[in-house]
């Protein structure tokens, strides 16, 4: 059972390596990864709605290999559910407005 006082970010910080990056690949929470891994870098026509966060092996073509900072996540996250409901209704905005958002409140 899981613990509710726990967040989900806790989960990936404690599986962070030495620098604070963790794998991309191991969070589901915005669908299936090789989608999701196109808003970092907006490939396949999709926003660039991770340009200003801490990636490592972005340029590497496969999402498997790809890492976020630890304190990168809630942001992209954010970002991420901001430009999918927007889109959903046919109203996404330039990635801009996206990059605005920060995930803290």
């Amino acid at each position: 059972m899981s613990n509710p006082d726990i967040s989900w970010t806790s989960l990936y910080n404690n599986q962070a390596d030495a620098d604070g990056y963790v794998a991309f690949n191991a969070d589901r929470r915005l669908g299936q990864n090789q989608y999701a891994s196109r808003y970092a870098d907006g490939a396949h026509d999709s926003p660039n709605l991770g340009s200003d966060l801490r990636w490592k092996n972005l340029d590497s073509g496969n999402y498997h290999d790809l890492l976020i900072h630890k304190d990168d996540l809630v942001t992209f996250h954010a970002r991420v559910k901001a430009y999918q409901h927007d889109a959903s209704y046919g109203r996404a905005k330039d990635a801009q407005h996206y990059l605005a958002i920060t995930g803290k409140s």
